[in-house]
């Protein structure tokens, strides 16, 4: 190539680099602009999938406050222009820091004296730096849409993404069961919303009328015992309020409503009150599989067809099936093992594990119900194998020489009570007197309290002496060793005991007896009576009869026709309930919203509750600390003191009137917030908002402004105080300085003028 063409060449090449850069600084910027813009984005999205995770169940899904939201009543608002850098519809930047700073102080030190936690990993919390400065970006930007679309998807997850499945095409506003596509996830209690609407699952309770036979209906708390007024009604185990109840709530929640029968009166504390219903939100027949079942029987066996009729349509899991035919002949082989009279109330069948209480059977043309085990009360004290004739057992009682014993499936007979369970003791424990115990003496657990300086509570652990105990003797025989454990306190009588060792007792045995098969046992597993049930005779109106051993019991069984609705075929377990298809019964319009109509394919979506009873931030992070100290209270206003009423809120405090004469004044405060706060007058001429900080920025520097008057008392929400200040002539500013009030806004200016 000669030169001229290099030359040229060069030229051209110089040309297009030009403009290349020049294209370049053209771009740039926007580049520039683009990747902050996918930054930010970035962390709007984290920052929403954080809040939807750890803040929304507080502050509502769109940050709309909890009394709002559903959600925790006291919790405020955050959808705010005064968090946002607003403040009289103007935006200041100076502002937007401060509201920035704000909003991540809070966060990382939580609000003392309210039930905002601590949330900085820094002091204790579970959020790191960066992911609070995302949440402040979210919160000073209002970018509410992507916090909501992040809970709707948790809450949509939550139930498998269930839309409405009404028959006639829509729930009715009035309407209290609704059909979904997939009932599978949901709970009884559980929360649910549709649009704006919440319902609620009817948990297990007991609809009642309340005050009955003279007693004034009354505020109970959760967990307040139950009791039968009938004493020989009684209950296996002591029942409670799952949820407090007010004096006009008619529907107390209950965690079983196993034993409670409708026209029952029951007492709770002095009130009386009588069962007029009991109910569930999610409709069972009330039966259960008796045998595991694949993906491919189109039969099995339930519990009972009581209940279940052709044509139904039942849930188990996820899948629905429609009953084609229902039988009450199937035969899985088991027998009576021995002859069963008219009037006995136990039967022996040859396979007892196939058996769960309330199970019925068909013996001849006699329907029976089979309730439980005969049990004799222990257990195995250690792990067994094949091989093994003598071991431990938790205790005697219940236990005879020549006894036939079963566990699991395995029949074996004592041949010897080789020891009984033993106790060493400390005699005399806790300044009481060594005493002389007889046969039979109870032993109830002393249980140490949960709280400080509370009372010890007693427990009945259902033992008792097997023989009897002198005042000098340090061991003796127990029934059995449930519910007793070394270094345990009990009471016998009047004298308080403690265990220092125990021994179990032993017995040796006939193993794989009657033909059944040797197998290796677990500890703990259960010691039943042979192949013994409780049963109850004549079910069902049937007449009762005597039968030989020998006699088949035959089962209901179920023809179905599977997969229906395009449900999913699945394998489910023996003991699997069955439901009334895909069917809820609910709540309406709770938790602020109003019962609307709904169109079928809606989604039904999660709406989890607050948190149970929070508790209060005590200030243990960030130098912070709330006490109980009554602190400063300042004077009582004298007779003469000019008045001013001051309203305390989250984000204010108000002054009225906003300026006064110079004397006395009598400044009686009240919080009208949900928050603790305190009130401190300064006398200044800085503007309100320009008082000098503490070195963590979180309240004003008392130690750097003229406090002329106030109080540090916590004052609790809705409370009120009257504090006097003689106050010359100049300026002032009334504060909240709680940690971190100050700087939300918890500051006003107050004149004094001359006389």
């Amino acid at each position: 190539m000669n030169t001229g063409k290099q030359i040229n060449a060069m030229v051209v090449v110089l040309f297009l680099l030009l403009i290349s850069l020049g294209a370049y600084s053209v771009w740039e910027p926007f580049r520039s602009d683009t990747k902050e813009d996918k930054q930010r984005d970035l962390t709007l999205e984290r920052a929403a999938n954080t809040f939807a995770l750890n803040c929304r169940l507080c502050h509502g899904d769109r940050g709309e406050g909890g009394q709002n939201g559903g959600r925790l009543p006291s919790a405020p608002a955050l959808d705010s222009p005064r968090l946002q850098g607003i403040s009289d519809g103007v935006f200041s930047q100076a502002e937007y820091d401060a509201d920035f700073r704000l909003v991540s102080n809070t966060i990382m030190c939580g609000r003392v004296g309210t039930v905002m936690p601590t949330w900085g990993r820094s002091q204790g919390g579970t959020l790191s730096e960066e992911q609070i400065r995302q949440l402040a970006v979210l919160i000073t930007t209002a970018r509410w849409d992507l916090a909501e679309e992040h809970a709707d998807e948790l809450d949509a997850e939550a139930t498998q993404h269930a839309t409405l499945r009404m028959p006639g095409g829509t729930l009715g506003a009035g309407d209290s069961e609704i059909v979904i596509s997939n009932a599978e996830p949901i709970t009884l209690g559980q929360y649910l919303r549709i649009g704006e609407e919440r319902l609620r699952v009817l948990p297990k309770q007991l609809e009642v009328e309340r005050g009955v036979g003279g007693t004034e209906p009354a505020e109970h708390d959760r967990n307040t015992t139950i009791a039968a007024t009938n004493p020989a009604r009684g209950f296996a185990t002591q029942p409670a309020l799952s949820e407090a109840v007010d004096e006009e709530t008619t529907s107390f929640v209950v965690g079983d409503t196993e034993g409670f029968v409708v026209g029952d009166t029951l007492q709770i504390e002095d009130e009386l009150v009588r069962v007029a219903g009991i109910s569930r939100g999610i409709p069972t027949t009330n039966q259960f599989l008796a045998t595991d079942i694949g993906r491919e029987p189109d039969t099995f066996l339930v519990s009972d067809a009581d209940g279940i009729a052709v044509g139904d349509v039942v849930r188990i899991d996820g899948e629905l099936l429609e009953v084609l035919e229902v039988r009450g002949d199937a035969d899985p082989g088991i027998e009576l093992d021995e002859d069963l009279s008219s009037v006995a109330t136990q039967i022996s069948v040859t396979d007892p594990t196939f058996f769960r209480e309330d199970y019925v059977v068909r013996i001849g043309d006699e329907l029976i119900e089979v309730g439980e085990a005969i049990d004799t009360l222990q257990t195995l004290g250690d792990t067994i194998g094949r091989a093994e004739t003598s071991f431990a057992l938790s205790g005697t009682a219940n236990i005879s020489e020549g006894m036939i014993m079963r566990v699991g499936s395995e029949l074996m007979r004592v041949v010897e009570v080789v020891s009984p369970t033993t106790v060493e003791l400390e005699r005399g424990a806790e300044d009481t007197e060594a005493a002389s115990h007889p046969l039979d003496a109870a032993i109830v657990r002393i249980v140490p309290p949960v709280v400080k300086d509370a009372e010890p509570t007693e427990e009945d652990t259902g033992q008792a002496l097997v023989e009897a105990l002198s005042a000098d003797a340090a061991s003796v025989a127990v029934t059995g060793s449930l519910r007793i454990a070394v270094d345990g306190t009990y009471r016998l009588d009047n004298e308080i005991v403690r265990v220092t060792a125990l021994e179990p007792a032993v017995v040796r045995v006939e193993r794989a007896v009657d033909g059944t098969e040797r197998g290796v046992h677990a500890r703990r597993s259960d010691v039943f009576v042979r192949n013994l049930f409780e049963v109850t005779r004549g079910f069902g109106g049937t007449a009762s009869a005597g039968h030989s051993a020998g006699d088949e019991l035959l089962f209901t069984e179920l023809k179905v026709d599977r997969e229906l609705d395009g449900s999913k075929l699945a394998d489910h377990q023996k003991g699997d309930e069955l439901f009334m298809g895909h069917r809820l019964i609910v709540a309406r319009g709770l938790l602020g919203t109003d019962p609307v109509e709904h169109a079928n394919g809606e989604l039904v979506y999660n709406f989890p509750p607050p948190p149970d009873e929070p508790a209060l931030n005590r200030g243990e992070a960030c130098g912070l600390k709330l006490t109980d100290d009554v602190g400063e209270q300042g004077p009582t206003p004298g007779p003469n003191a000019q008045p001013v009423d001051v309203e305390l809120d989250e984000f204010t405090v108000v002054a009225d009137p906003g300026s006064i004469g110079a004397g006395e004044i009598g400044f009686n405060v009240n919080n009208v917030g949900t928050a603790v706060h305190n009130f401190r007058v300064i006398a200044t001429e800085l503007a309100a908002d320009a008082l000098p900080l503490d070195s963590g920025g979180l309240g004003v520097d008392e130690s750097q402004v003229d406090v002329v008057g106030g109080f540090t008392t916590p004052l609790d929400p809705g409370g009120q105080l009257a504090v006097g200040a003689g106050l010359a002539a100049g300026s002032y500013v009334l504060i909240c300085n709680v940690p971190t009030h100050y700087e939300s806004g918890m500051r006003t200016a107050f004149e004094v003028t001359a006389p």
